[in-house]
């Protein structure tokens, strides 16, 4: 069992079948289209004048859509292990994967991020850094920097080593916190979820205030959440990446200054 914790995230990846590969496929297309025909709308809906309760409702949606876009991939790792977990019994492959209890486990990760989401735009909102038409001042470009130099920041901090270390540990992750039948696969959900959290909380502010919720930082942060949970170099990834988002920062203030 010790060794199968230590299953790295690619290797995982590599025991994909097809079936499964192209459902997974199929999922994050889609929803990278429908993040793509709904940018315009997204964007509108969150105008502070106009927002309505059935808006809250169609922007939440949105935006889970948009997280399952982003994070699914890199998630793949974790749903993969906890599917092969539920064919054990007693330590063995002897029942079918319990494929419910996978939605189940993976229902929780989705809702936290569109509420984390949802939340988020609204703090930034109520600082008008989102929805103003007061947005693209001076201000807002110091706030997008400072922004940027947090997120690399938070990369080289000891509660984002934590947390990324359990989720590029997906078969530690399971074992240790295994909870059987439905409910415990909701309860693993719900405790992945806040691990991810912890882990990328900043690269999303990092895309609705410096990014605009734009595709290309969409696609960018993807990228960056996707290599960092693969699991190879990951601590050494994490202050790449880090000094990336300082350096971007500093550029933006650099860039201010020259204009005032």
């Amino acid at each position: 069992m010790e060794t199968a914790s230590r299953v790295e995230p690619s290797s995982l990846l590599s025991r994909i079948n097809v079936p499964i590969a192209v459902a997974v496929a199929l999922v994050v297309g889609v929803a990278w289209y429908a993040t793509w025909t709904s940018a315009g709308s997204t964007m509108a809906l969150i105008a502070p004048s106009t927002l309505v309760s059935t808006d809250l409702v169609l922007f939440f949606a949105l935006l889970v859509v948009m997280m399952v876009a982003m994070m699914l991939p890199s998630a793949l790792p974790m749903i993969l292990a906890f599917r092969a977990m539920t064919k054990l019994d007693a330590g063995r492959p002897t029942k079918p994967a319990d494929n419910a209890a996978t939605a189940l486990f993976i229902l929780p990760d989705v809702l936290v991020w569109g509420g984390f989401g949802v939340a988020a735009i609204f703090g930034l909102m109520a600082i008008g850094l989102v929805g103003s038409t007061e947005a693209m001042t001076g201000p807002f470009f110091f706030a997008s920097a400072a922004t940027l130099v947090a997120a690399g920041t938070w990369q080289v901090s000891q509660t984002k080593e934590v947390c990324l270390t359990q989720c590029t540990s997906p078969m530690s992750f399971v074992m240790h916190h295994w909870r059987s039948g439905r409910i415990g696969a909701m309860r693993m959900g719900f405790r992945h979820a806040l691990y991810c959290i912890g882990c990328c909380w900043l690269f999303m502010l990092v895309l609705f205030v410096s990014g605009s919720m734009s595709l290309l930082w969409m696609g960018g942060i993807s990228v960056a959440i996707f290599a960092e949970k693969l699991g190879v170099r990951t601590r050494l990834l994490s202050r790449v990446i880090g000094v990336v988002l300082v350096a971007v920062g500093g550029i933006v203030v650099f860039q201010l200054l020259r204009t005032m």
